[in-house]
């Protein structure tokens, strides 16, 4: 219904589009295309004052639509759905819309607090849903973990830059522990502390999900291990040296990487960013990198740089619309291109129109790691 709407209103019949967008936010209220409906009946169907539909709906405990903002008419329990503070896509792409928001909004001023401000409340909040006694300490490691072998050995291959092997073992027993929401927490912090980025975001995306929570719902502390500034020191002068938003780097990592520096994709893509190796070559032939390695994409410092650089260049190729330079930064210039062609910089527009079904969820993604990023880090 969603596709037959969107083909009506591609064609110039709106009216179909509309009824059937409506139909379909209205009977698959809790389906991703009954939100992606929402979204183009925001951006085209007929608006009325949201007073017909709520006086005020929250979305986030900072955000709401106030009984002025015009929305599409639709089933309020649908659009009440659509507009839940949940971590996908399109219904965080149909709040942007109806609070008036571009994509990508920036953020005036970013709060990166201390990586254990908030702890203490987060842990309170932990032992309460567990219902744990109050003086429990459920960060410090449990006999389960810190006698299992995996644990031990996995933590003396890392400290002697095993990092492979290290990741092995630990990511064994993270997958073990992975339906007991204590456990997850803990080593979520073990691995932050270790350095075992990628393990300690999975770990915390354990503890939400196993507590039923949202990042814009569960304490900040959490979302923050799910969602890290990792290597702020890095990205946030290079972010201004470009001048694009940090937070757009922050969820691009996230997506590529997971913030574990030793990666490497089934493509070749390796570090951080996720460079290929002829990319990489590119790159540091532009930049007249004293002699560069393929190896040195592994640097945290070198796979920020290059990463930084091509994704400043096809932002600027493309004028600045970022859907446009994320799907470049994945399926290629050339193919970026051809759908910018025919969507213009339209971000919704431009998301229907791109027809490799990884570099779709890849805008998804980011978009949706950005709202995140700007909710948990924006001031």
């Amino acid at each position: 219904m969603f596709r037959a709407g969107f083909l009506a209103e591609r064609r110039g019949d709106g009216e179909t589009a509309v009824t059937l967008w409506q139909q379909a936010s209205q009977n698959y209220p809790e389906a991703q295309y009954g939100a992606a409906s929402l979204v183009w009946l925001l951006k085209t169907g007929p608006s009325v004052p949201s007073s017909t539909v709520a006086a005020t709906l929250t979305i986030t405990p900072t955000a709401t639509i106030s009984a002025t903002t015009t929305i599409t008419p639709t089933d309020p329990l649908a659009l009440a759905f659509a507009l839940a503070p949940a971590p996908n896509y399109y219904p965080l792409r149909a709040r942007d819309l109806a609070n008036a928001a571009g994509p990508f909004p920036p953020v005036p001023d970013l709060n990166l607090p201390d990586e254990d401000d908030g702890r203490s409340a987060a842990e309170a909040w932990l032992r309460d849903w567990l219902e744990l006694e109050p003086e429990t300490n459920v960060s410090a490691l449990s006999d389960a973990l810190v006698e299992d072998t995996r644990f031990i050995i996995g933590v003396k291959l890392w400290r002697a830059g095993l990092w492979e092997q290290a990741k092995r073992e630990l990511e064994s027993l993270r997958a073990d522990t992975a339906d007991d929401a204590l456990l997850s927490y803990q080593l979520a912090l073990a691995f932050r502390d270790l350095g075992l980025y990628r393990s300690s975001i999975l770990a915390a995306t354990a503890v939400l999900e196993l507590t039923n929570q949202t990042v814009f719902d569960a304490p900040m502390f959490i979302g923050r291990l799910a969602y890290p500034a990792y290597y702020a020191d890095l990205i946030l002068p290079l972010a201004e040296q470009h001048g694009y938003d940090p937070l757009l780097q922050f969820a691009l990592v996230r997506q590529e990487s997971l913030f574990e520096s030793f990666a490497r994709s089934g493509a070749a893509a390796q570090g951080l960013a996720q460079v290929i190796p002829d990319t990489g070559a590119y790159i540091a032939q532009r930049l007249a990198w004293p002699d560069y390695e393929n190896d040195d994409l592994f640097k945290p410092y070198v796979g920020l740089t290059f990463g930084s650089y091509y994704l400043d260049q096809q932002l600027r190729a493309f004028d600045g619309f970022t859907a446009a330079a994320l799907s470049a930064y994945n399926a290629g210039p050339g193919n970026a291109a051809i759908w910018y062609e025919e969507a213009g910089n339209d971000h919704d527009l431009y998301l229907e129109t791109v027809n490799f079904a990884e570099t779709r969820l890849y805008i998804e993604r980011i978009y949706t790691g950005y709202v995140v990023y700007r909710f948990l880090y924006g001031k």
